[in-house]
C-alpha cells in the first residue's frame, strides 16, 4: 500500500509550535485559584488534551493545556487557548472547532483534532458553570 503524500505544515501550526501560547506554570496571581478540568480525546489513540481554565468572577483568567498528540493538535490547543483567555467564562465565546482548524489551515483530516480542543474547553466551562469547583 502507497504511503500517503508528505503535506507540510501551514505556517499557522509552525507559529504555534514555535511560538505556542499559554504554556508554563501558572502566574502568581492565579495561584489561588482552583482550575476547571476538561479533557478530550483518548491516549490509547495517541489523541489527547486536557485543559485548565482559573475561572474568576465569570471570566478566564488564565489557560493551560496538557497535548499527547501531532502538531495539529498542539496548535489547535495553543491556538484555542489564547483565544478564550481574559474573555467571559461562557460557551458562546468558545469557537467552533471547525472554525479553528480553518485558521491553522488544517488538513480535511486533521479537522479532528481541532474538535478535539473545542470539546475539553467546553468540558472545563461546564465544570466551572456547574460549580465543581471552588472559585
Amino acid at each position: 500500500m502507497a504511503e500517503p503524500p508528505f503535506r507540510p505544515l501551514s505556517g499557522p501550526v509552525r507559529e504555534h509550535l514555535g511560538q505556542p501560547r499559554n504554556t508554563g506554570p501558572w502566574p502568581p496571581e492565579l495561584e489561588h485559584l482552583t482550575p476547571a478540568v476538561g479533557e478530550a480525546g483518548s491516549r490509547t489513540s495517541g489523541a489527547f488534551v486536557r485543559f485548565f481554565l482559573a475561572v474568576e468572577a465569570g471570566q478566564i483568567r488564565g489557560v493551560r493545556y496538557e497535548v499527547l498528540g501531532g502538531p495539529p493538535l498542539m496548535a489547535a490547543a495553543s491556538r484555542l487557548s489564547g483565544w478564550v483567555s481574559n474573555k467571559p467564562a461562557s460557551s458562546e465565546q468558545v469557537p467552533p472547532g471547525l472554525e479553528i482548524a480553518h485558521r491553522l489551515e488544517l488538513d480535511r483530516s486533521e479537522h479532528g483534532m481541532a474538535l478535539l480542543a473545542e470539546d475539553a474547553v467546553l468540558e472545563a466551562l461546564k465544570q466551572a458553570e456547574d460549580g465543581r469547583i471552588s472559585q
